[in-house]
């Protein structure tokens, strides 16, 4: 397929620093690379549905904000894939480091009682506004993937500890399912961030492959999109994992919830009394 003059870039020449492996405005002029922007659809379906389904099981607010969290983080996303500006970029990868953080205080504050409480809260915020700021200076894309993957290892070896100390004899139900939860979120970013390397290291292999086939079946070449897929249900899976791991651990809540599957996207269901 002919890429589309440069003169005719709805955006205007890429400011960003970081250009992925998609041709640049090879479809629309309005979309500097299309699969890599409309994957983050995935982002606000999921998001979406997750609200609906906290809102519907009266979870507590601060769910609602980490699905908004991921949803600006899809947002932000789509911005930068649409746009390859640097304004956009930042839109794009901060999002990433405050939701990451938002993750971690749900991790970490499981109880019905904060642990750490205010003192928690204001670590994440300061960890937040350094990461922020440094790369505003800094400028280098590994810094934020190395800050980011800080949060990211914090939250999986603080979630297998919650699960692994879970009486297992009184959960008998929710223990096995909440591993599987973790498990495919786990796969969800590792599977999500190989397929992203491949991308990175073999992208002149790519790009020769899709002149060779019809744009449709290139477009399932584009692996930076499939990362937005893979990542999208990792942190699905988890904010499921720790909205039910929530509901154990509060001596107030006395409702039991099982775990519903549509498909590949789960959700937690009330059960009846009389079922319980």
């Amino acid at each position: 397929m002919d890429s589309i003059p440069q003169d005719k870039y709805f955006w205007g020449p890429a400011t960003a620093t970081i250009d992925w492996c998609e041709e640049n405005y090879a479809l629309s002029p309005y979309l500097a690379e299309f699969i890599n922007t409309t994957t983050n659809l995935s982002f606000a379906f999921l998001s979406l549905f997750g609200m609906y389904k906290s809102l519907q099981n009266g979870c507590s607010k601060s769910f609602i904000l980490a699905h908004l969290g991921v949803l600006l983080v899809g947002f932000g996303s789509w911005c930068f894939h649409m746009t390859l500006q640097y304004e956009m970029q930042l839109l794009d990868e901060l999002p990433m480091i405050y939701v990451g953080c938002i993750m971690v205080y749900f991790s970490v504050e499981v109880y019905s009682k904060a642990k750490y409480g205010i003192s928690l809260v204001l670590f994440l915020m300061g960890y937040s506004a350094f990461v922020t700021y440094s790369y505003l200076i800094i400028n280098d894309p590994v810094f934020h993937q190395v800050a980011y993957a800080l949060l990211v290892i914090t939250i999986v070896f603080r979630s297998v500890y919650i699960v692994r100390h879970l009486d297992r004899t009184t959960y008998q139900y929710e223990h096995p399912r909440l591993v599987r939860l973790l498990k495919l979120a786990a796969a969800g970013f590792i599977l999500a961030f190989g397929i992203w390397n491949v991308d990175n290291q073999f992208c002149s292999y790519l790009r020769h492959f899709r002149t060779t086939v019809p744009y449709a079946l290139g477009a399932l070449s584009q692996l930076h999109g499939w990362w937005h897929i893979g990542t999208s249900l990792g942190v699905y899976y988890f904010t499921v994992y720790v909205e039910w791991i929530c509901k154990i651990l509060d001596d107030t809540i006395k409702q039991k919830y099982e775990l519903v599957w549509i498909g590949f996207i789960c959700y937690l269901r009330p059960v009846k009394s009389h079922q319980q």
